[in-house]
């Protein structure tokens, strides 16, 4: 079934998923007790987004084929590239700028955010890091054709990104897969709109009491759900190759990682497809490590396996108020 019949499924009323919520609640449970493979493993309390009909045996066990293996391969032609990182992993190799604040050119006047084209070529503050590491090229579980997981905390995520010989990115690890060598606001670049990426789709308020309730979640987040499956935005890619790192669901990245003595260790970084900011180096900080949400889901990074040494990543103690909207 193709992903737009799917979409048209998944965002129909209540009254009309009603119907197939005993079915929806078998198909779940089933999913997570798959077992696990690189960029899979199950989440212990972590939802999958809904589905518009179940797999059979045979898909649930076969890896999804990528449609963009030829804009994958545009991110690994040189060897030492794809010698670097796994075949769903992308090389990241640049320089992080610690202080890089984003001026707005233009406001806008659409609600959720306040800019519409930020200014270009804003000289980075601080001492430029080098860095070189992989990243998943999608959210988790990083199949092209599977939706995004959501619904997984921070804790959750750094648990499964290890159960896969990965780690959760460090938040500056997320920033420049996400910026590219030009330090862009968005992966494409400058302007908001029009966006490749999938932004700005209406609100729909939702019901914290539903999601909390584990009888109700998954029809909550079926309601609620707007995000695409992995791999439906192919223009979505940042000059890294790392796909929807703007928009579709909201990624955990570790804090902690970079900054040792913060108290925000969890943070959330690119959006999700509501209409908000965005931008590559706004972070949300004011969720704690055991809040989770119905468009929260998470990414992996990794060391490189080429064993090219690389400088340890400097602390990244994050003290620049972004003008972001």
């Amino acid at each position: 079934m193709g992903t737009t019949t799917r979409s048209v499924m998944i965002s129909v009323g209540v009254g009309l998923l009603a119907g197939g919520l005993a079915l929806f609640a078998r198909l779940v449970p089933a999913s997570f007790r798959a077992a696990p493979r690189a960029g899979s493993a199950p989440a212990p309390k972590a939802t999958e987004a809904p589905s518009s009909r179940a797999p059979d045996a045979r898909e649930a066990l076969e890896p999804a084929t990528s449609p963009l293996s030829s804009l994958d391969d545009r991110f690994s032609e040189d060897p030492a590239a794809r010698a670097a990182c796994p075949p769903d992993m992308t090389l990241v190799d640049g320089e992080f700028c610690p202080e890089l604040a984003y001026r707005c050119g233009r406001r806008s006047s659409e609600l959720g955010h306040g800019c519409a084209a930020y200014v270009r070529g804003e000289p980075c503050q601080g001492e430029l890091d080098r860095r070189r590491y992989c990243i998943d090229r999608h959210e988790w579980p990083n199949r092209v054709g599977e939706m995004p997981r959501v619904y997984v905390n921070w804790f959750e995520a750094k648990e499964l990104c290890q159960s896969v010989g990965k780690r959760l990115c460090r938040r500056s690890e997320w920033t420049l897969a996400c910026e590219g060598p030009k330090r862009l606001p968005y992966p494409w670049g400058f302007v908001r709109q029009p966006s490749p990426c999938n932004v700005d789709r209406a609100s729909i308020p939702a019901d914290a009491n539903a999601l909390v309730d584990e009888r109700t979640r998954e029809a909550e987040i079926a309601r609620l759900w707007q995000a695409d499956p992995i791999g439906s935005h192919p223009a979505c890619i940042s000059a890294f190759g790392a796909y929807d790192m703007s928009g579709n669901v909201d990624e955990w990245t570790d804090n902690l990682a970079d900054d040792p003595e913060t108290n925000q260790p969890s943070t959330l970084n690119g959006g999700y497809w509501g209409p908000v900011r965005n931008t590559c180096r706004l972070s949300t900080k004011t969720h704690g490590p055991k809040f989770a949400f119905y468009q929260a889901g998470f990414r992996c990074c990794a060391d490189t396996v080429d064993g090219v040494p690389v400088p340890k990543p400097s602390p990244w103690i994050d003290r620049v108020k972004h003008e972001d909207g």
